[in-house]
């Protein structure tokens, strides 16, 4: 009871939404810990894995059981800087990442636990490496003879996506947590950011997410072919990133009119839902959305090649085009470029500077593939011959 109710307590004070599955798999992995030195939170990203274990450790310490974290990502760095090298010239040793943090763990505090987290895909590379550390030996053994023990209040954490290319040796050493992508749909995540709005915004967001977006998504997954496969949550992950960048901020305190925050909503769908769509697919999302009639989208008349695309809405809370935007290209006069620094505007680099702006603006991290398309053209472009 007293850690059920320190889990409900920083879920609050994290302003998360406290969701029956999700702190399921919290109590899972308090469970696990107990009787496993080793254990695995399997799971696709954005299930909750990170977050589970971060509430987790600060319920821990909450009734009384200081818990702290040393997070590394083994996929990043070679097996030699994980573990060490031998100098075999000069018989020299160097300490690795993980081996350094290993032994940090023997100096912590009497009743302090540490949590090493190997944050990122499993490999054969690194983790047969650990095996003597993962069953009952529990050392880890260096290349320069060294057997450092495991410190009594230690875990260690493997917080992979899937274990495809680990050996059942070393799967069966471990206690698994699996955070299923269905275990976490997308309304706690629309929840926990409403908690963040004005009653006004979260009111006119609530209903139009509760009236529209799962229709939208069930259409989405059965009848389009997105690019990439994600999950719901990444997808109403992206929407709420969107409106965070783009709900105005009015320095007279006032709100946003509803009609602007529909619109907002309806952008935010589009480049949700849409931005991982080709271009035939999002013919048809547009057209699903029409047929529904609950979005407020631009109006385009029918001889026009146009989609709701190619609209963005402004500050006042109209529908723009996006080639409104697109500034004119002065060639500078007083020198000659570099023929690969030359980058023209047009609808299709504004829009997604536009896009990767609003998100990165927000410390949040972006990649957006259309982007890392375009700048691929653009270096084979540069080194190409030039034949003027």
């Amino acid at each position: 009871p007293d850690l059920e109710a320190a889990i409900a307590n920083q879920v609050r004070t994290a302003g998360l939404v406290n969701h029956p599955s999700w702190t399921l798999k919290l109590i899972q992995l308090f469970e696990t810990q107990r009787v496993r030195h080793g254990m695995m939170v399997l799971g696709p990203s954005g299930a909750g894995k990170t977050c589970c274990i971060h509430i987790l450790m600060k319920a821990l310490t909450d009734i009384g059981q200081p818990h702290r974290e040393m997070r590394m990502n083994p996929k990043a760095i070679t097996a030699s800087q994980m573990f060490g090298k031998l100098d075999v010239s000069t018989n020299d040793w160097t300490d690795g990442i993980f081996s350094t943090l290993w032994r940090k763990t023997l100096r912590t505090k009497k009743g302090e636990h540490v949590w090493l987290v190997l944050d990122g895909p499993v490999d054969t590379l690194w983790i047969e490496n650990l095996n003597s550390v993962l069953d009952d030996n529990k050392t880890l053994t260096l290349a320069n003879g060294d057997r450092i023990p495991m410190a009594p209040n230690c875990k260690i954490i493997f917080e992979p996506h899937n274990i495809d290319n680990a050996s059942p040796a070393t799967v069966s050493r471990n206690g698994m947590v699996y955070m299923s992508s269905s275990g976490l749909d997308w309304r706690p995540i629309l929840q926990g950011w409403l908690k963040t709005r004005s009653p006004v915004e979260a009111d006119v967001f609530n209903s139009l997410f509760d009236a529209t977006f799962q229709d939208v998504f069930n259409y989405f997954s059965h009848s389009l072919i997105p690019k990439m496969d994600l999950l719901e949550c990444n997808y109403v992950a992206q929407a709420v990133s969107l409106l965070q960048g783009l709900i105005p901020k009015r320095e007279d305190g006032t709100e946003v009119v509803r009609r602007h925050l529909g619109r907002l909503y309806a952008f935010a769908i589009m480049w949700s839902l849409g931005a991982s769509l080709e271009l035939e697919d999002r013919v048809k999302m547009e057209v699903f959305l029409r047929k529904k009639g609950e979005f407020e989208l631009p109006e385009i008349g029918p001889e026009s090649r146009d989609t709701m695309f190619e609209f963005v809405v402004d500050d006042s809370g109209e529908w723009q085009h996006w080639k409104d935007r697109v500034p004119n290209y002065e060639y500078p006069r007083d020198k000659v470029p570099e023929f690969s620094s030359i980058l023209v505007p047009n609808v299709d680099n504004v829009r997604m500077d536009f896009l990767i702006d609003t998100i990165a603006k927000q410390q949040k991290g972006v990649c957006s593939w259309e982007n890392k398309e375009r700048r691929r053209r653009s270096s084979s472009k540069a080194t190409a011959p030039n034949t003027t």
